[in-house]
């Protein structure tokens, strides 16, 4: 699912623009610095490389990966000092790296949801087997609770014209072939659902939870699961029934 426009070449230039950490990640990163010095960190999805320019100074090794060669030959030409080192791969199976090997792993802007609902639940299992005992997993997702006000028609306005006239376009197409679609799946009681929610065009289907969904998602295999919206607030257990938070990000223990 999704695996052809995440192998698109122009990818690599549109994301390379982007070096800003959200604010969960800050929060994070703000909060572990003083441990990472000796750890070793996998950034799952690392794209063009957002996040490496930020992590990577603070641990003694850095492996980012991505399931595209274009993403990986862009990090390679921006970071060639150590501890960086880029791999192509796919996070479905991550034997390769190696196991109980890392102390942090990462894998951030929602990548966790561009995979089928089984491979969800593979790639899970795989960044288990990839942390050590004790390790932290750190990654985002979108928000089922969110559906009910996916692709506002004011959050497409940009002063910028040409983005302006991009995203009105896009945002036509979206309610011409996949609104109807969303609002049912949104007055529905699931625990997850996979619903084009206009993103790149278009061309991704999107998987969204609920965050009950996703906390039993990580058992057995994580706990002491702590949750942040993207600004940065963590959230208390009994306010995640009622977040209506576009995605969230959540810090796990691996058991």
């Amino acid at each position: 699912m999704n695996e052809a426009t995440w192998l698109d070449p122009g990818l690599a230039a549109f994301y390379a623009v982007d070096t800003r950490l959200q604010g969960a990640e800050a929060r994070i990163l703000a909060e572990l610095r003083p441990r990472m010095g000796s750890w070793s960190m996998l950034d799952v999805g690392v794209g063009a490389g957002r996040t490496t320019q930020h992590f990577a100074p603070v641990v003694a090794e850095y492996v980012g990966v991505d399931i595209s060669p274009a993403m990986v030959a862009q990090c390679r030409r921006r970071f060639t000092a150590a501890p960086c080192r880029f791999e192509v791969a796919d996070v479905r199976e991550l034997a390769a790296l190696g196991r109980h090997r890392f102390d942090f792993v990462l894998f951030s802007f929602n990548g966790l949801d561009y995979l089928a609902h089984d491979d969800r639940l593979r790639a899970l299992e795989q960044i288990h087997a990839a942390c050590r005992p004790g390790a932290l997993f750190c990654f985002s997702t979108h928000n089922l609770r969110a559906l009910g006000h996916l692709m506002r028609l004011r959050a497409q306005f940009t002063r910028d014209p040409a983005w302006l006239w991009r995203n009105l376009r896009n945002w036509v197409r979206w309610r011409l072939r996949h609104a109807r679609h969303v609002a049912q799946v949104a007055a529905q009681e699931r625990d997850w659902a996979i619903v084009n929610d206009g993103a790149h065009d278009c061309r991704l289907e999107t998987y969204y939870v609920r965050p009950a969904a996703q906390l039993a998602q990580l058992e057995p295999a994580f706990g002491a699961v702590r949750v942040f919206t993207v600004a940065g607030r963590e959230l208390a257990r009994e306010e995640l029934a009622s977040s209506e938070d576009d995605w969230l990000y959540f810090l796990a223990e691996a058991r």
